[in-house]
């Protein structure tokens, strides 16, 4: 990258930007009333160690089906899938020289305690019966069933260890 210097590229940029309009210029409702845009969930991604054995779990256990797989050999080198299941996909990625999981990421209350994203929840019509039914599968439960008044939600470990949840709204 070459870096500006001398009191001529410094006076020109001063006059270009002196003169251009914001890349980012928003109207004063908008500002004060939310984005001027509208956003949807699309996917998450999640770093797997074996990505081969990770489509087959999402598959066999939710029920995603692989739309694509890529490859990217640089900086850092990897091979990551979509897969998806109706509306939500899930990206995954296999990174070549990747660190495995700190310890305290497998147990869902002790990573509350460290800032970042948390895991992901799907939502299911019976948490009780879908639990029954990975059990059977050998999925491993990592908490509840919890069962509360508006809600029933249970922690489950994919086939790398890697927590998420599944919730039933009542």
């Amino acid at each position: 990258m070459t870096r500006l210097t001398g009191p001529i590229t410094a006076l020109a940029a001063l006059a270009l930007t002196a003169t251009a309009t914001p890349a980012f210029a928003q109207d004063e409702a908008a500002s004060t009333h939310g984005p001027g845009f509208t956003i949807g969930a699309h996917h998450v991604g999640i770093s797997v160690p074996d990505l081969d054995a990770s489509i087959a779990w999402y598959s066999e256990m939710l029920g995603f089906e692989l739309v694509r797989r890529m490859y990217k050999p640089e900086d850092p080198e990897m091979n990551f899938a979509l897969i998806t299941n109706g509306s939500f996909n899930i990206e995954l990625f296999e990174v070549v020289e990747d660190r495995a999981m700190p310890e305290y990421r497998f147990d869902p209350t002790a990573d509350l305690y460290v800032n970042g994203v948390k895991h992901l929840a799907f939502e299911v019509d019976d948490a009780e019966a879908a639990t029954a039914e990975l059990v059977a599968k050998g999925v491993t439960v990592l908490l509840g069933p919890v069962v509360t008044e508006r809600t029933t939600y249970v922690f489950f470990a994919d086939n790398s260890g890697i927590p998420f949840e599944l919730i039933e709204f009542k």
